[in-house]
């Protein structure tokens, strides 16, 4: 089974969509990505915040909060990732869309690993009541990076606009 055979019109789903349709979100109306993207740009960050707590008043409860949330952030970007990519793929090579697509799919997939790099540092101490510096500087600078791909997201939505419509 080829990539393609895997997106072609053939009708998957109660016979009105195809599996892309699902992924994309037109049974539903809305395109799928942004109510996704939502909670990892809220939970990563978020957990800096705990972690910053964490250095001002060692509980452990700030650190395993700022720990789950990186767990359910990266948990949630993987839905964010597959439905990005199904809009990403389609997009006409050169053009605008897919420059900025490509701007904000390098900055997400960093931010991404940089988390992913704290969360396992995290790991190693588990049960401390501080964060450890190790673990909050790959969370400070996937923050930054996360910020700036939230920005080349919202220039494609916004400015660019990718996937707004009427007729979905």
């Amino acid at each position: 089974m080829t990539t393609g055979s895997i997106w072609s019109q053939r009708r998957v789903v109660a016979g009105r969509w195809t599996l892309k349709d699902v992924v994309q979100g037109k049974p539903f109306g809305h395109p799928s990505h942004p109510p996704f993207v939502h909670f990892p740009s809220a939970l990563l960050p978020s957990a800096l915040i705990f972690d910053l707590a964490s250095r001002l008043d060692p509980d452990l409860t700030f650190t395993r909060a700022a720990f789950y949330n990186i767990v359910l952030g990266l948990v949630v970007a993987m839905f964010a990732a597959i439905t990005g990519l199904v809009d990403y793929l389609p997009m006409v090579g050169g053009s605008r869309k897919k420059i900025i697509g490509t701007r904000h799919l390098i900055a997400q997939l960093c931010a991404v690993s940089l988390f992913a790099l704290s969360l396992l540092l995290r790991t190693f101490d588990f049960y401390a009541t501080q964060t450890p510096l190790g673990a909050m500087i790959p969370a400070v600078a996937g923050a930054v990076v996360l910020t700036i791909g939230n920005y080349f997201g919202g220039t494609l939505v916004y400015r660019q606009g990718m996937r707004v419509s009427t007729d979905l």
